[in-house]
C-alpha cells in the first residue's frame, strides 16, 4: 500500500481549536506549512481591537495576504495608505514593507495567508494563552524572533495621511445618507457601507426570521452579492421626512452562484422592494425593507 504524503492528507479544524493570543488578539491558525505540505499558512485574528496596530515590517521569505471579514481597517503597504472593509483582499508582496491599524469604533476580523508557509510558526512562538491578562509585547523578544524567521521590524507605523485618517464627514441628511449607502452597495465599497450603519444598526427584511445586527447585516450583503456579483439597485422613488427615509427601488442582477440552496442557473432576475430607513445622530440606525422574495424564488425555479 503507497503511503500518503502531507500534500494528499485533508485537515480541517474547527473555531477555537488550539486557539491563542498573538499581540493580545484572539487567533488561530487554520493551515499551516505541515497541514498544506509547506504550499501557505493560514491565520485568522477574529477580534482585533479598535486601536490596534501592527509595527511596520517586512517579510523576507513570503508573501502575505490579507481578507477582511468584519471590521475597517486602514493598510500601509510601502508607504501608501489604504482604508478597507469587509469584503477587501489586499496582497503583500515579500520584500515590501507594510502594516495595518484598526480603524473605526469596531473590532476587525480578518485571514492572513502567508505563501509559503512557515510564518505561521512566528506566530505560535510569540503566542500566549488565550485566557491569558492582554499586556504589551515584549518588543526586544519580537525583533530578535522576527528575525531568525527572515522578518524585519522597523518601528512603528509611517504617520496616515491627515485626508485619510479624517475622511469627511457623512452627510447627516437623511435622504443623502440613504442615497450615499445605496451608492456604496452598488459600488462594492463595503468600508462606507458600514460606516453609514450605525453601532447598534437592526435591519428587518423580508425572509429573516429576526431582526439583524451589523455582522448579520454584512454576511446577509455578502452572500446575496455573492449569489449575484454583478446586482445593482435602481432607486425609483426617494421620499424624506424629518429623520425617515422611504424608497422604492428594484435590484437587477445574473444568479451566478447558489442562493438558498438553488445551484446557480445563469438567469437574469429582478427584484422589486420598498425599505424604510430611521436615521439618529447622522447614521442609519433602523432599515425595514419588504421585497418581492417569492417572486425571486419563481424567477430562479420556474
Amino acid at each position: 500500500m503507497k503511503a500518503q504524503d502531507a500534500s494528499s492528507t485533508p485537515a480541517i479544524n474547527l473555531k477555537g481549536d488550539a486557539a491563542f493570543r498573538f499581540l493580545g488578539c484572539p487567533t488561530q491558525l487554520r493551515a499551516t506549512a505541515e497541514s498544506t505540505n509547506g504550499a501557505f499558512g493560514l491565520i485568522e485574528h477574529w477580534e482585533v481591537p479598535a486601536g490596534f496596530a501592527s509595527p511596520y515590517h517586512t517579510h523576507r521569505r513570503e508573501d502575505e495576504s490579507f481578507y477582511i471579514l468584519e471590521g475597517e481597517v486602514a493598510f500601509v503597504l510601502d508607504g501608501a495608505w489604504q482604508r478597507v472593509g469587509p469584503g477587501a483582499f489586499l496582497f503583500g508582496p515579500r520584500d515590501i514593507p507594510h502594516g495595518f491599524k484598526v480603524v473605526g469604533t469596531q473590532p476587525a476580523r480578518m485571514l492572513l495567508q502567508a505563501t509559503p508557509g512557515g510564518f505561521e510558526q512566528f506566530v505560535l512562538e510569540l503566542g500566549q494563552p488565550l485566557n491569558a491578562p492582554v499586556a504589551p509585547p515584549d518588543i526586544p523578544t519580537m525583533i530578535a524572533t522576527a528575525a531568525r524567521y527572515g522578518i524585519d521590524i522597523h518601528g512603528p507605523l509611517p504617520e496616515e495621511p491627515e485626508t485619510l485618517a479624517s475622511p469627511t464627514p457623512l452627510s447627516c441628511d437623511p435622504k443623502d445618507l440613504n442615497r450615499r449607502w445605496i451608492t456604496a452597495f452598488n459600488e462594492r465599497d463595503w468600508a462606507t457601507e458600514r460606516a453609514v450603519r450605525s453601532d447598534d444598526f437592526r435591519a428587518t427584511v423580508s425572509g429573516a426570521p429576526a431582526p439583524l445586527d451589523n455582522a448579520a447585516w454584512t454576511g446577509f450583503l455578502q452572500g446575496f452579492v455573492a449569489a449575484f456579483p454583478d446586482s445593482f439597485i435602481h432607486v425609483a422613488v426617494c421620499i424624506a421626512e424629518g429623520d425617515t427615509v422611504v424608497s422604492r427601488w428594484s435590484i437587477t442582477g445574473t444568479h451566478q452562484s447558489e442562493f438558498q440552496g438553488i445551484p446557480a442557473t445563469g438567469r437574469a432576475v429582478q427584484l422589486h422592494g420598498l425599505e424604510l430607513n430611521h436615521v439618529r445622530d447622522g447614521k442609519i440606525a433602523d432599515h425595514f425593507a419588504q421585497f418581492d422574495l417569492p417572486g425571486l424564488m419563481q424567477q430562479l425555479t420556474a
